[in-house]
C-alpha cells in the first residue's frame, strides 16, 4: 500500500493539472482524510520553502466554511509534498451546476457562506486567487466548504512560471491584465459563480481563451433577472457590483456581500419550496459574520 508520511493512500478522488487528491487513512487518529499530492518539483530549492510557507498560511485559516488543513509534509522517499485535509462527503458545486441552475435562496445562501469564508481569509491577508465551482464543496447535509486556498500560487511555483492560473471563465479583469489582485478579485470570481448558479449560464463563457478573456474585459452581462424572471431584482444590482470591471467599483468587501445576500436567502420560491438550502444558515449568519 502506498504511503506518504504516516498516511495510507487508499484511492484517487480527483486529478488536476499540477496535483492529485486521494482518499487516505490516518492510523494514528483512526480517521479518513483527503490528501493533496503535488509534483516532486515543488520540494526542490526555493520551491520547498515556498510550499511550506504557503501551507502554514493556509493552516491558520480556521472556520466552519473553510476546509480544515490537518497536516502537511514532504515524503522524502519520493520527494512528494502533500497537504492532509478533512475528507468531505458530498459533491462539488461544479458537479451540481452541470445539472442546471440552483434555486435562488439556496444560491444566495451558498454564495453568502463562501463570502464569509473569503472574509476570514482576507482578514489574514490571504487572497484565494482561484475561486471557482470546483473549489466549493457542498456536504451531504448542505453545508459549504471552500477549499484550495493558495493552490494557484503553489501551482505557479511548481511549474516555475508566473502565467495565468485558474479557470478562465472565473478570472477577474486584473488577473487577465497582469495587475495586482486583492480581496475584490475574489469577489469578482464569486460574482461569476453566483450568476451561474442563478441563471445556469456563465456570464463570460466562450469557445476559446481569447474569447473568454475579451468577454471578461469588455462584456457587460445581462441582468440575471432577464434570464430568470423568478429572481428578485435586488440581485441585479448585487451582481453588477460584483462584476464591475474596475475593482474600485465593486462591493467593498466579502462581508458586505454576505450581508446583502443573507436576507435574499431567506426568501421562499413558490415554484420550488423544497430547494435544498442549508438549514443552519439563518441562525448562524450573524455570528459567522461577527467572527469573520
Amino acid at each position: 500500500m502506498q504511503q506518504v508520511g504516516r498516511y495510507q493512500i487508499l484511492d484517487t478522488l480527483g486529478t488536476g493539472a499540477s496535483s492529485r487528491v486521494v482518499r487516505g487513512y490516518d492510523p494514528m487518529i483512526d480517521r479518513a482524510v483527503a490528501i493533496k499530492l503535488f509534483s516532486p518539483a515543488l520540494s526542490r530549492g526555493d520551491s520547498r520553502s515556498r510550499f511550506l510557507r504557503e501551507a502554514r498560511v493556509i493552516g491558520k485559516l480556521s472556520h466552519p466554511y473553510i476546509i480544515t488543513l490537518h497536516d502537511m509534509g514532504i515524503e522524502e522517499s519520493t520527494s512528494t509534498p502533500y497537504l492532509v485535509m478533512e475528507l468531505i462527503e458530498g459533491q462539488s458545486l461544479e458537479l451540481i451546476l452541470s445539472k442546471g441552475s440552483v434555486a435562488f435562496p439556496t444560491a444566495c445562501a451558498w454564495a453568502a457562506h463562501v463570502a464569509v469564508a473569503l472574509q476570514v481569509a482576507h482578514r489574514h491577508a490571504v487572497i484565494h486567487g482561484d475561486v471557482k465551482p470546483a473549489n466549493i464543496l457542498i456536504t451531504n447535509d448542505g453545508h459549504v466548504k471552500l477549499t484550495d486556498f493558495g493552490m494557484a500560487r503553489l501551482a505557479s511555483h511548481d511549474s516555475g512560471d508566473s502565467s495565468l492560473r485558474g479557470t478562465p471563465a472565473y478570472w477577474c479583469p486584473e488577473q487577465i491584465q497582469g495587475r495586482p489582485q486583492d480581496a475584490r478579485s475574489d469577489i469578482f470570481s464569486l460574482g461569476v459563480i453566483l450568476y451561474e448558479m442563478l441563471t445556469g449560464t456563465n456570464p463570460f463563457a466562450g469557445n476559446s481563451l481569447q474569447v473568454i478573456c475579451n468577454h471578461v474585459l469588455s462584456s457587460a452581462p445581462l441582468p440575471p433577472s432577464r434570464l430568470n424572471t423568478s429572481l428578485p431584482t435586488p440581485l441585479d444590482d448585487i451582481l453588477a457590483a460584483c462584476l464591475a470591471k474596475d475593482p474600485q467599483q465593486r462591493i467593498a468587501s466579502a462581508a458586505v456581500l454576505a450581508e446583502q445576500l443573507y436576507p435574499l436567502a431567506r426568501r421562499k420560491v413558490v415554484t420550488a419550496p423544497s430547494a435544498p438550502a442549508s438549514s443552519s444558515f439563518r441562525i448562524r449568519a450573524a455570528n459567522l459574520l461577527r467572527s469573520a
